[in-house]
């Protein structure tokens, strides 16, 4: 009688664990889904802040087009340095590249004098009138009121790769300042 009463509050104990765990998991997706909302609405909110300076590739004065790529991601070479800025701008620790599956759905047709579109074939064709843009290492901290994300801008043979960060203020991403990193 007495093991059958162990096995009983065992079996207790582990639906206790079990509902534990689900608890967890769905916290977990619910946080990784608001963060992914928030890299959106930054990128959507900023669009013309991220996209500024076109003019250096633009030596001939011609007019040129601008490719957003569609996704968000990563360049491992560059993560560590861009997370040690972030961290140093900030002054948090312990934060990471948000390495989910963030896609840009809608972007303006036109932002100043430049036309836009939508990048959704990455593969490398090049134009001499089309900037490409890349948004990777997309940092948000912890506690969602600070993020900076790496901009890749190039035509032809060159590239420019910047660091551009935020603030939340109010509800609304705020750029607090950029950082160029490297030309190529």
């Amino acid at each position: 009688m007495k093991i059958y009463l162990k096995q009983i509050y065992m079996v207790g104990n582990f639906k206790y664990l079990a509902l534990f765990a689900l608890f967890l998991s769905c916290f977990s997706c619910q946080n990784r889904e608001r963060k992914v909302q928030l890299a959106n609405e930054l990128i959507t909110e900023n669009l013309s802040v991220l996209l500024d300076n076109l003019d250096y590739f633009n030596i001939s004065n011609d007019s040129l087009t601008v490719g957003v790529y569609q996704y968000v991601g990563e360049i491992k070479s560059d993560q560590k340095i861009v997370i040690e800025k972030f961290q140093n701008k900030f002054n948090l620790n312990d934060e990471k590249i948000f390495n989910e599956y963030i896609k840009i759905e809608k972007i303006p047709k036109k932002i100043g004098n430049y036309s836009l579109f939508l990048d959704t074939d990455n593969t490398f064709q090049k134009r001499n009138n089309i900037v490409k843009v890349s948004f990777v290492n997309f940092i948000i901290s912890r506690n969602n009121q600070y993020a900076s994300v790496e901009v890749i801008k190039s035509l032809g043979n060159g590239t420019k790769f910047e660091i551009y960060y935020f603030k939340q203020i109010d509800g609304k991403w705020v750029f607090d300042s950029k950082e160029l990193i490297g030309l190529g």
